[in-house]
């Protein structure tokens, strides 16, 4: 992974790195994401969403820092092309990943729901799976998506502030923001990109977990790819301008002690 680790900072800390390959249903990438000869490389749906911002809401059990970590996740794809792509519709009241019966069940009701499943084998996903966006395309209008939801595996893993969590013998600790980051490039329109091709991307098919670490920055290729969907406005149109912002930001809002251990 080479300069990647910069993004990862632990003391003492034990790192796992888990495959991302089966995040998102696998059928709905086309062939020419994959090829970076392709004016579509890393981008499943060229036309992005049907409308903007996205309104999404958050399920009932997701705490009050699961949600700050999500909206600061937003925030960072919104910095890129200079634009809101979301707004916050509230809480869905009683209503989680548990309350669906499989995985795409939550799709019918056409709400974009980030959702906590406790009962993960519920949703067909192998064990390991740290998180899955689904999302429905209208062919009516160009393929543009319609609908979206992430789903989140709280049954195996503690996710939340991987700064804060301690991982136990049965979960170990992902990092919320790093992880939604990941999950919201697929929701947006972006497929994963392999490390062979840009190794700093956010949407690498693989995630450093563990306590303190984090993988909460975009790589210049994650905001150009971004930026060919939904296009930019004011200082965004800058490519590398605002990635080296978006990469002082997250530098910033790292805890103290890590700063000081990042340096040592």
């Amino acid at each position: 992974m080479g300069a990647t680790f910069t993004q990862f900072i632990a003391c003492g800390a034990q790192m796992y790195q888990v495959s991302m390959h089966d995040d998102h249903n696998l059928e709905q990438i086309p062939v020419e994401a994959s090829q970076p000869s392709s004016p579509v490389f890393g981008i499943h749906s060229p036309n992005g969403w049907i409308k903007t911002p996205i309104e999404f809401r958050m399920g009932s059990k997701v705490s009050k820092d699961q949600t700050t970590q999500l909206v600061a996740a937003m925030a960072t794809w919104e910095k890129a092309v200079g634009k809101k792509l979301f707004a916050n519709n509230g809480i869905q009241n009683n209503i989680d990943g548990d309350s669906f019966k499989d995985l795409y069940s939550s799709l019918p009701d056409r709400i974009n729901g980030n959702y906590l499943d406790a009962n993960w084998g519920k949703t067909g996903k192998p064990v390991e799976v740290l998180a899955t966006t689904i999302w429905d395309n209208d062919p009516k209008s160009g393929n543009k998506i319609d609908t979206a939801d992430i789903r989140f595996n709280t049954q195996h893993y503690q996710i939340g502030d991987s700064y804060k969590l301690k991982s136990n013998k049965s979960q170990e600790v992902v990092d919320m923001q790093s992880l939604a980051l990941h999950e919201l490039g697929h929701l947006l329109g972006l497929a994963h990109v392999q490390s062979k091709d840009d190794d700093l991307s956010i949407m690498n098919p693989s995630l450093y977990i563990g306590e303190g670490f984090v993988a909460r920055k975009l790589s210049l290729g994650d905001i150009m790819r971004i930026q060919k969907i939904y296009g930019c406005e004011g200082r965004a149109c800058d490519a590398n301008a605002i990635h080296q912002e978006i990469e002082l930001d997250i530098d910033n809002a790292q805890p103290v002690a890590k700063k000081a251990a990042q340096k040592t």
